[in-house]
């Protein structure tokens, strides 16, 4: 069988912990029909050794696939550049980040060069992780396709089977650019409130190569009593690390979703729109915070013994439906036949 060749536009080799899970369930659930290989060549400026158009001429189609990637004030050519219109293109995934003024950082010149795109004939597919991006697509975008809105594919993710370790508590922070150092001592007193009930603190760096260096470094102001440190530049050592935990908090969206879909519940450190979205999808409200809130101990108090078993299911299976609904579109687009042997 002649594979398909694609393309992966999106935040691919910086060490973006959720990112390079995304090229993950790429390949699991493509990875025999399909070629797949990232679309820029560069990691900063100039992105692509030759033209856009040359660089993509002999892939079959492009996948577009990455969280916040959808941004009413910035488009990025690495995301959405104006030649992969030359392509099928798929998107999958995507999310638009909707903050409070959301409306007044719109630039409509942006906003047009995005509809461009999504109104395109070779526009194939467009997933929207969440309500809130799915109904911004339709307003805004108006795209020649349905917007299907189902649950980060993050959650139909394979992850391996780990020993559960009792008494954890993972947390995880991040390097925000931010004006000033963010202020974790309501973390360090979570941390020293768990240590006290005679539990293990595991703070864990989500992230590796460029991404992971700056959390590592900003890994030094959250400073306990006592914490045991993961940086690894396996991911899925990353995975392990969230799944043996027994409670988990995280300023990083992946987190959660990670740490839900092996079944540990997970507060919620940063509450913008993605993450009020996927914990508010599981019906958990009170486990959404903020790092720097004096509820955080209330919060771990609180938190379920374990994530709800028919909550993990039906967003597996909303995951996994739009992993199968690209799957089988890309297969009847390049009239691709699979046999079983």
């Amino acid at each position: 069988m002649k594979k398909i060749k694609i393309g992966l536009c999106g935040f691919y080799g910086y060490g973006n912990y959720g990112d390079e899970l995304f090229y993950w369930v790429f390949e699991q659930y493509l990875g025999d029909i399909a070629e797949l290989e990232v679309v820029h060549e560069n990691l900063y400026k100039p992105y692509f050794n030759t033209s856009v158009s040359e660089r993509i001429k002999d892939f079959d189609c492009l996948l577009i696939g990455g969280g916040d990637i959808v941004q009413p004030w910035g488009i990025d050519e690495r995301y959405f550049s104006k030649e992969y219109i030359e392509k099928p293109m798929y998107v999958c995934g995507v999310g638009v980040p909707i903050r409070m003024n959301s409306e007044a950082l719109h630039k409509d010149w942006i906003v047009d060069k995005y509809r461009r795109l999504f109104q395109s004939e070779n526009m194939k597919f467009v997933h929207a992780r969440d309500k809130q991006s799915c109904e911004w697509i339709e307003k805004y975008l108006e795209p020649s396709v349905p917007v299907i809105n189902k649950p980060d594919i993050v959650c139909a993710l394979d992850f391996e089977p780990v020993e559960k370790q009792e008494k954890t508590l993972g947390i995880v922070t991040r390097a925000r650019p931010v004006d000033k150092p963010d202020d974790y001592s309501e973390l360090e007193k979570l941390a020293a409130y768990a240590d006290g009930k005679g539990w293990r603190v595991k703070h864990i760096i989500l992230g590796s190569d460029d991404v992971g260096r700056k959390d590592f470094i900003n890994s030094s102001d959250f400073d306990p009593i006592r914490k045991d440190l993961v940086y690894t530049q396996s991911l899925s050592e990353m995975n392990k690390a969230i799944g043996s935990c027994t409670a988990f908090a995280s300023m990083k969206f992946h987190g959660t979703v990670a740490a839900t879909m092996q079944g540990v519940p997970s507060i919620v450190l940063i509450p913008t729109s993605k993450n009020r979205n996927f914990i508010r999808r599981i019906g958990c409200d009170d486990q959404l915070a903020k790092f720097d809130s004096d509820k955080l101990i209330d919060k771990f108090d609180n938190l379920p013994p374990e994530v709800d078993k028919e909550k993990l299911k039906s967003l597996r299976l909303e995951a996994t439906s739009v992993m199968i609904k690209l799957r089988e579109k890309l297969l009847s687009d390049f009239d691709v036949k699979v046999f079983d042997i």
